[in-house]
């Protein structure tokens, strides 16, 4: 499966790279929608991502090697795109936290949003309160170390302490967490209606 590379050519590059991407896109893809949130932007990334390798023409050894660091350039673009994004809305709020001060009337508008949203937060939080009871002991455990108590302090170290092995501990914390989030989701479509 690993064909030797050594010294490549633009051409045997550019195979590469294109069998690469019809045997790997869909996943990376993917990878990319979760990062950027937009299949056209992931789309977008995808490509800038393999002409940059292609304009880069690095010596690789192997097809391994052209995949991997294909892989890893792919996330790079997607994570660039991501903090971009992310510091044009922080250009951006002062300005319309501006224009919604110079709107006449707004502050009711503001006020009632924020009393919904204190109300809407209230209720998550009581019902991630039920949720916690509802939750196997040992679950509800690993919660409390790894979520809870000392947030500084690491999984490893929360098990180190109690003498739980750091991969047992961190499945019951995901199962614990998967079974919250669970619990928050359906109580939630049951008051919709």
């Amino acid at each position: 499966m690993s064909q030797e590379i050594a010294n490549p050519n633009p051409g045997e590059l550019r195979e590469v790279v294109a069998a690469l991407v019809s045997r790997h896109g869909p996943k990376w893809l993917r990878f990319v929608v979760r990062i950027v949130g937009n299949p056209v932007d992931a789309e977008d990334v995808l490509q800038e991502a393999v002409q940059r390798v292609l304009a880069r023409n690095r010596r690789l050894g192997s097809e391994d090697e052209v995949r991997m660091y294909l892989g890893r350039a792919i996330a790079n673009r997607a994570i660039e795109l991501y903090h971009w994004r992310r510091r044009e809305r922080r250009r951006s709020l002062p300005l319309e936290d501006c224009l919604d001060t110079a709107v006449p009337d707004q502050g009711a508008q503001r006020d009632l949003e924020e009393l919904e949203f204190r109300a809407e937060r209230e209720r998550l939080l009581d019902l991630i309160g039920e949720g916690l009871a509802h939750l196997p002991a040992k679950q509800y455990e690993a919660l409390r170390l790894t979520l809870f108590e000392r947030p500084h302090t690491s999984i490893r170290d929360a098990g180190l302490e109690r003498g739980i092995p750091y991969s047992t501990l961190r499945h019951r914390s995901v199962q614990g967490i998967r079974r919250l989030q669970k619990f928050v989701r359906r109580a939630l479509r049951s008051s919709e209606f």
